[in-house]
């Protein structure tokens, strides 16, 4: 009988089956929130040209608020995250956890 190369107990478990669906949060929040994420993706894309302006830190704090906003945001954030730097969503979804608890 052939061995496998490695113990089927040792094999690399995919984060995205292990997170727990977060509850929706309340709509007064949920538009705050996108309102804000939206704010802070145009103010950073507009005026992300001019010094002084920190581009890379208002785009993605920006799309981070949508990704709490909305689910289908979430899923194609994780999507993406996932195909570049799979080691990265674990950390994004322990810090999207906690604010989620800060806000509900």
């Amino acid at each position: 009988m052939p061995q496998p190369d490695h113990h089927p107990d040792l094999q690399p478990r995919d984060p995205v089956e292990e997170e727990p669906e977060l509850p929706p949060l309340r709509d007064g929040v949920r538009i705050l929130l996108f309102a804000l994420g939206t704010f802070l993706v145009l103010f950073g894309v507009i005026l992300g040209w001019l010094p002084g302006i920190p581009f890379i830190v208002l785009v993605p704090a920006g799309v981070a608020l949508l990704s709490l906003a909305s689910n289908r945001l979430n899923l194609r954030l994780r999507n993406f995250i996932m195909r570049r730097w799979p080691n990265a969503w674990q950390r994004i979804h322990r810090v999207r956890a906690w604010l989620h608890r800060r806000l509900s």
